[in-house]
């Protein structure tokens, strides 16, 4: 397993590093081990980072996210800021929570008191004030309702299964007004929210301001020393194929005890590692295939690219993204080598993911700054280099390849809109054309779908020509 060194001005850390206060991660050999690694994880940040109720956490996120998490119970320490999960023929698993840097899965490898010396430097990552929003490009000329009113009701009462929330945040923006805002109970505006995989495109945004300052290529391999020794055919692997998702290399995403994703998710330190060390499958270029592995690569590539610490990573995301665009309350959790999860663990306010598709939707410009350079924006909309029609630069593209360039993949959706994707049905999308970012988060349990042509077509087609106040529930 590749470690990387963690620089900080206090004395006696090696000490720190070298004494494990938790044993170390037992294999995962079933359902529930899974189960009780995952509900830690998403336990601790959901008590943690969004503040919301122990009670109300185990009933809506832990036993509502799988058949296997159903038995699961907490035990939750605020003064040693941990959450273990526990159930029935698994074994218990335990997160740990930073201010700075949210939840983290124990895995052995180091010490709370390691951990916390990592941020030791940090501030919290979220004071609770909220960022500034772009300036309206448009005054109000009518109140937003009815139609819209109604397209945005329906995506909360038409899949309330089960008794918990499915759908518990929307915002709808055109023209950089919001014109609909809505919370299911128990969330808010300040409720910060799992983006699961939407994350990758928050990573990727990172890997695009390197790009943009010189300090990383597209084009020219990508900078992993672990690849070039003589005759490794990852040594070919650009950066441009990393984020389209065409390196090659060989990766198992279902999650299932034994995948690469289990390993790498739930047992690993450092979880680039995994991917890291997985054998070329293709040619680069060559082929498709969805890996979250492939995102954490992009993440130890900005970790090494900012200095190679945890404290390092963290100023480079909160200045040169983070808070330039509004966006205060984002953080991405880290693993216990201090590389932050780009793959799955980002976490916003409803409204600070939409100033996400905001940057985008206003082609990479915030608060009258540029942020991203219209290349990048361009790139990050444009398949390429074997992508499928439907992806590019870790985002999801409103196109079908299996009927044509020109059909959609969401068909009742304009075909110029592109999306930050993620589990449980995370949506930021973005949609030039009409000039709006529609968010939706909540937690469409397993085995079920939201439907985005139902829920979100009838959102766009409500949407007034220009106006443009503010709705908000």
């Amino acid at each position: 397993m590749i470690r990387f060194p963690h620089h900080s001005a206090l004395t006696g850390l090696a000490l720190l590093l070298a004494t494990p206060a938790f044993a170390a991660a037992p294999p995962i050999t079933g359902p529930a081990d899974l189960g009780t690694a995952v509900s830690a994880q998403v336990a601790c940040a959901g008590i943690f980072v969004s503040g919301r109720a122990e009670a109300d956490v185990l009933r809506d996120d832990v036993r509502a996210l799988a058949p296997f998490t159903q038995g699961i119970s907490l035990a939750v320490d605020r003064e040693a800021r941990t959450v273990t999960a526990s159930t029935s023929g698994g074994a218990p698993r335990t997160a740990f929570y930073r201010p700075a840097a949210g939840c983290t899965l124990l895995t052995g490898d180091l010490s709370p008191a390691a951990l916390d010396a990592q941020t030791a430097r940090l501030g919290p990552a979220w004071t609770g004030t909220e960022g500034p929003w772009p300036q309206p490009k448009a005054a109000p000329a009518k109140m937003a309702g009815g139609a819209l009113e109604s397209a945005v009701a329906a995506a909360f009462d038409g899949v309330n299964t089960g008794g918990y929330p499915d759908t518990r945040a929307v915002v709808v923006i055109q023209h950089g007004r919001i014109l609909a805002e809505r919370y299911a109970p128990g969330f808010d505006r300040n409720t910060r929210f799992l983006g699961w995989s939407a994350t990758k495109s928050v990573m990727g945004t990172l890997v695009g301001i390197l790009v943009d300052e010189g300090k990383l290529r597209l084009d020219t391999p990508a900078p992993i020393a672990e690849w070039q020794k003589p005759g490794d055919p990852r040594a070919a692997i650009t950066l441009r194929q990393l984020l389209n998702m065409t390196s090659g290399l060989a990766f198992e995403e279902p999650y299932r005890p034994g995948s690469d994703s289990i390993r790498m998710l739930f047992q690993a330190g450092n979880m680039a590692s995994v991917a890291l060390a997985r054998p070329a499958e293709h040619a680069p270029g060559s082929n498709w295939s969805y890996s979250s592995g492939t995102s954490n690569i992009l993440s130890e590539i900005v970790f090494r690219a900012t200095g190679g610490t945890l404290e390092g990573m963290t100023r480079f995301a909160r200045e040169r993204l983070f808070d330039r665009a509004g966006m205060t309350s984002f953080l991405i959790e880290p693993d216990e080598s201090g590389v932050m999860v780009g793959s799955s663990y980002g976490y916003a306010t409803a409204r600070d993911w939409a100033r996400f598709g905001l940057l985008y939707l206003n082609d990479g410009k915030a608060n009258g700054k540029r942020l991203l350079s219209r290349d990048w924006v361009r790139f990050a909309r444009t398949p390429s280099d074997g992508a499928r029609q439907f992806y590019a630069g870790q985002f999801w593209l409103n196109r079908s390849d299996k009927n044509g360039p020109k059909s959609t993949y969401f068909r009742n959706l304009p075909g110029d809109a592109f999306m930050a994707m993620g589990h449980n049905s995370q949506m930021i999308m973005v949609i030039p054309s009409r000039d709006t970012v529609i968010v939706r988060l909540g937690w469409t349990p397993e085995g079920q779908s939201f439907d985005y042509d139902k829920y979100l077509a009838p959102i766009v087609a409500a949407l007034p020509a220009s106006g443009l106040a503010v709705s908000a529930r």
